[in-house]
């Protein structure tokens, strides 16, 4: 009987103990993915689901028999209404699997549910499969609901102009909200700077992690002794991701290059 992984938000943690996984709201569906051999492949949604706004992550494994009706295929392609013998064996003949899925449409039962563990480590893809070096669409229709759409929009050559580098600190200086701090943080990573970066401190201790991840990729855009030192900070910081941020970010400053986002 294969084994099968769903990601999830960790506070959903105690609803799926209880009552199992349940279809989405809007997709009517539970995803999934096989476990198999590269960890990769079966965790790849993990950086996208991170991107949707999901903090901690839970990988939920439960186990369904071979002759199970299941759906599956590429994201963007059209989908098949297979058993899940057959689905597993079309993953594994693809030359690449990334941007696989499968789902099914019925409720995932406590019984049937193997274990539950943190993922430590994000891996995957954001945007699309092999999107690294390449901006994400601003249109309104795939940004719209998006975690940062509106920097993303604001990137686009035919979105607003991005702030300078006065009013990124300005903007800082004051009192703003979450959305407004996102929007602030990614002008920094568009050019290096010798400048100190100890007007980013206070943002270290953001109760938003994914806003710290923030701050810690954009030191990295600073060539000054501090970004070393708010970078040793976040490097021993509680959230596992923000931690991953820092020692890329620390890379990236011994190495002169840009992080890897």
């Amino acid at each position: 009987m294969p084994q099968l992984v769903h990601i999830a938000d960790e506070r959903k943690v105690a609803s799926i103990r209880r009552t199992g996984i349940r279809p989405g709201k809007y997709s009517d569906a539970v995803y999934f993915m096989p476990v198999v051999q590269n960890h990769l492949i079966s965790h790849q949604w993990m950086r996208e689901l991170k991107r949707n706004g999901v903090r901690v992550m839970v990988g939920v494994y439960f186990n369904l028999p071979s002759d199970e009706m299941v759906w599956a295929g590429r994201y963007d392609e059209p989908h098949v209404n297979v058993t899940l013998g057959q689905a597993i064996a079309v993953l594994n003949a693809r030359a690449d699997p990334l941007g696989f899925e499968m789902f099914t449409q019925r409720k995932i039962h406590p019984s049937e549910i193997v274990r539950i563990r943190h993922m430590e480590k994000v891996v995957g893809w954001r945007y699309m499969p092999h999107a690294h070096g390449r901006p994400p669409c601003p249109c309104p229709i795939c940004s719209r609901g998006k975690i940062r759409s509106q920097r993303i929009r604001q990137r686009d050559d035919t979105g607003p102009p991005v702030p300078s580098w006065l009013e990124i600190k300005a903007r800082l200086s004051g009192s703003v909200d979450d959305e407004t701090l996102a929007d602030s943080f990614w002008p920094l990573r568009l050019k290096r700077r010798t400048a100190d970066p100890a007007f980013l401190e206070p943002y270290l201790e953001l109760k938003d992690f994914a806003l710290v991840e923030e701050v810690a990729l954009s030191l990295a855009y600073f060539r000054h002794p501090n970004s070393r030192r708010l970078l040793g900070r976040l490097l021993h910081h509680e959230d596992a991701s923000v931690r991953l941020a820092a020692a890329n970010a620390v890379d990236a400053l011994n190495a002169g290059r840009k992080p890897v986002e």
